[in-house]
C-alpha cells in the first residue's frame, strides 16, 4: 500500500527538476509604456525649474525588472540623477518616476528623452515636450486722474494680465509710496488662467511728489517671479474739481454793520458738498447771517447767499471764504477779496441844503429889511 506514495513522491521530484517554460524578457518589456506625464508648471520661464511625473504602465502579465532610468537634453538641465536601480513593475501595476529639470535663457519647444533599460531585453527612449516662454505677466494703469491734488483722494486703476499659454499663482499686487496714504497696501489676486486679467483700484492720498511703486507677485510653479511698474505723482489743479464762483454781489454798509448778498455757482465739473460762505478777517460775522450754509451744487448749479459782519471804518478791503467738501469729506476754501464802500450820510446832508449854513442867520434881517422898504415906500407915495 505505501508503493503508490513512493511512486507519486519520485514523478514529483522528476517534473520539479524539469525547468518551466518562461517568457521573452523582451516581450515583456514590450508591455511597459509610458502611460502619462505631468509637468509642473506647464510653461517654464527662462531659468524656471520644473517637476516631471513620468508614469509607466505594465499592461503584460508578468513583471518586468528596470535596470536604470534617466533623462537627457542638450538645452536644459536635469537636476535629479538617475535611477540606478529602479526595481520590478509588477504585472497590471503602475510605476512613477520623477525628474527636476530647469530651463536655460533659451526660450521654444525643446525634447528632452526618457530613457528606460530593462534588465536582460531592450531599452526604451521616449521623447516629451517642455515648453520654454518668455512673456511675463503684465502690469499697467487703466485710468488715473490727470493731476493729483496734494491732500485729496483719487483711485488709480491697474490692469494686470496674463498672457502665458499657463495659469499663474500667487499674484499679489503691493502698492509703495512713502509719506501717501495708499489704500489696500496690498492686493491678493491668487489664481490667473491663461488669457485672463483682472482690475485692482488702489486709492491714493499724495502729499508730497515721491513717486508711488507698484510692484507685482506671483508663482510659475515653484518659482517667484516679479514685476514692477513707478507711477509719477505730479501735483497741480484739478481740471474736474468744484469750483464755486461769488457771481452778483451786493453790498449795503448799514451803519455799523454790512449786508452783503449775492450767488455761488459750481463752475466745475464735480459736485461741490456742504458749501458755506462767511466772512474772514479783519471782517468779524455777526447774526443774523454770521455764515450761509448753501448745501451741496452739482455742476453748473447755483444758489442765493446773504452775511452780515463787522468791520472797522479804516478797512476798504473783506475776504469772503468760501468752502465745501470733495466726495471723500476733504475740505477745500477759496477767498475772494470784497470793495467795502465808505459811507457817505455827512455828503448827502451838505448836498441836501443849497443855502450855506451862515446865509440860514440872514434871512430875517433881509425880511425886516424888506418891511421897512415896503412902509418907506408907502408914506412916501401918500406925501
Amino acid at each position: 500500500m505505501k508503493f503508490p506514495v513512493y511512486f507519486l513522491l519520485i514523478i514529483s521530484l522528476l517534473f520539479a527538476s524539469v525547468p518551466a517554460e518562461t517568457t521573452d524578457p523582451t516581450a515583456a518589456a514590450s508591455q511597459v509604456e509610458v502611460s502619462g506625464i505631468i509637468i509642473d508648471p506647464d510653461v517654464l520661464m527662462p531659468y524656471d525649474t520644473a517637476v516631471v511625473t513620468i508614469i509607466l504602465n505594465n499592461s503584460g502579465q508578468e513583471a518586468v525588472p528596470i535596470n536604470h532610468a534617466m533623462v537627457y537634453d542638450k538645452d536644459l538641465d536635469i537636476l535629479t540623477d538617475n535611477y540606478e536601480k529602479v526595481g520590478s513593475i509588477g504585472a497590471g501595476n503602475t510605476l512613477k518616476l520623477e525628474f527636476t529639470v530647469q530651463a536655460r535663457d533659451k526660450t521654444g519647444i525643446f525634447y528632452p528623452v526618457l530613457s528606460l533599460d530593462f534588465r536582460g531585453a531592450h531599452f526604451l527612449r521616449y521623447p516629451f515636450r517642455v515648453q520654454v516662454q518668455k512673456d511675463p505677466i503684465e502690469m499697467s494703469v487703466l485710468s488715473k486722474p490727470e493731476t493729483f491734488v496734494e491732500g485729496k483722494k483719487d483711485q488709480v486703476m491697474i490692469h494686470i494680465g496674463n498672457p502665458r499659454d499657463n495659469e499663474v499663482s500667487g499674484v499679489t499686487i503691493t502698492a509703495n509710496g512713502p509719506g501717501h496714504e495708499i489704500t489696500p497696501v496690498s492686493y491678493f489676486v491668487g489664481a490667473l488662467g491663461s488669457d485672463a486679467a483682472a482690475d485692482i483700484p488702489f486709492n491714493i492720498t499724495p502729499y508730497g511728489n515721491q513717486s508711488v511703486e507698484f510692484t507685482l507677485s506671483y508663482q510659475n510653479g515653484i518659482n517667484q517671479h516679479n514685476v514692477s511698474y513707478t507711477l509719477p505723482i505730479v501735483l497741480g489743479e484739478s481740471r474736474k474739481h468744484a469750483n464755486p464762483v461769488l457771481s452778483n454781489v451786493i453790498v449795503t454798509n448799514e451803519a455799523e454793520t454790512v449786508r452783503v448778498t449775492g450767488d455761488v455757482t459750481n463752475s466745475g465739473l464735480e459736485t461741490a458738498n456742504g458749501v458755506e460762505v462767511t466772512s474772514a478777517e479783519p471782517a468779524a460775522p455777526i447774526f443774523p447771517y454770521k455764515l450761509y450754509a448753501v448745501g451741496a451744487l452739482k455742476p453748473d448749479d447755483f444758489s442765493s447767499f446773504e452775511i452780515t459782519f463787522k468791520v472797522d471804518a479804516n478797512v476798504t478791503e473783506v475776504p469772503l471764504r468760501t468752502s465745501f467738501k470733495d466726495r471723500d469729506g476733504n475740505i477745500f476754501t477759496s477767498d475772494t477779496l470784497l470793495e467795502i464802500p465808505r459811507t457817505e450820510k455827512v455828503v448827502e446832508q451838505e448836498q441836501a441844503s443849497p443855502i450855506p449854513e451862515k446865509a440860514v442867520y440872514l434871512i430875517p434881517v433881509a425880511l425886516l429889511l424888506l418891511v421897512i422898504i415896503a412902509i418907506w415906500l408907502s408914506r412916501r407915495n401918500k406925501a
